[in-house]
């Protein structure tokens, strides 16, 4: 009986790592964040999937440093502010001038707040550098969880990975999708789609994404109710934008996921404690309880 009791309670170990494992860290690292122009965004349609800069939304703290990357082969400008509805402020606050291809621009942001920017070149290219202050960081994990889920397409070759926050009535869900291949490296150059339902209703639709390092970052519409939200990611293949005919991959697999409210970060936490303290009692008392 003595030997049952410990094989318990090493499951029960065994469960809490695996759950721990897949809970998502609650602090994160906003001191540096590296931003990519990608290859292609100098040709108009990547504003319409939001990836003319990789990430789209750079994140950092007071004292954060952007560096901004050309991988396109055509020459940008990382420029501050919106030409459309702020023209005499545009670049008051950085302009990187003309960035060739492989050329580097970083920033350090100093105070906080919401800074927009585009490519002069191509102004259709535009992202956003959002510098919050040192509190606000430790003060959003308790404020907003997360949830994580992931799954395989079909023959095992691309892990696709969302962390999302939990689905909340009234309010926007954030969703943060990570293509990986079987040995767990990014993959490059990944082309996809994403749509995302609840209750019936859609509310998102992404038909053309491309990601040029294996990560892309997407916003509902506002949700009706903290029901699940089901998402489908449909991989279209891996290579360049242009380049649809060479693409590789499982081209036209769908992967499907679901974000669930109540396995959010604490969640996971107390189903955690839970189990050991199940386990614990099924040890000593050798009956197994009902869940």
């Amino acid at each position: 009986m003595k030997s049952k009791s410990i094989g318990s309670f090493l499951l029960g170990l065994t469960l809490v790592a695996t759950i721990v494992a897949i809970t998502p860290s609650a602090f994160a690292d906003h001191a540096k964040v590296d931003v990519s122009t990608p290859a292609g965004s100098s040709t108009p349609g990547c504003e319409e999937t939001n990836s003319c800069f990789d990430p789209a939304e750079a994140i950092i703290d007071v004292g954060g440093e952007v560096t901004w990357t050309n991988d396109d082969t055509a020459a940008h400008t990382v420029t501050s502010g919106d030409l459309a509805s702020d023209p005499d402020n545009v670049g008051t606050e950085f302009d990187s001038s003309l960035l060739g291809p492989g050329k580097t621009f970083s920033k350090t942001f100093e105070e906080a707040g919401t800074f927009p920017y585009f490519c002069m070149v191509h102004p259709w290219m535009k992202g956003v550098v959002t510098v919050q202050a040192e509190m606000e960081d430790e003060e959003t994990p308790m404020e907003e969880e997360e949830t994580y889920a992931n799954a395989m397409s079909s023959d095992g070759s691309v892990n696709v990975e969302i962390e999302s926050s939990i689905p909340a009535a009234d309010k926007e869900m954030s969703i943060h999708a990570t293509f990986t291949d079987a040995d767990g490296n990014a993959i490059q150059h990944i082309n996809y789609a994403i749509t995302a339902m609840q209750d019936g209703v859609e509310v998102l639709s992404v038909p053309n994404a491309h990601e040029h390092k294996g990560e892309g970052m997407h916003t509902t519409d506002a949700l009706s109710s903290d029901s699940p939200v089901d998402i489908q990611v449909t991989i279209l293949g891996i290579g360049l934008p242009d380049e649809e005919a060479n693409w590789t991959g499982p081209k036209g697999d769908v992967v499907s996921l679901q974000v669930v409210p109540e396995f959010g970060t604490i969640a996971a936490l107390i189903l955690a404690i839970s189990i050991v303290s199940i386990i614990a009692v099924t040890a000593k008392s050798r009956v197994i309880p009902k869940l």
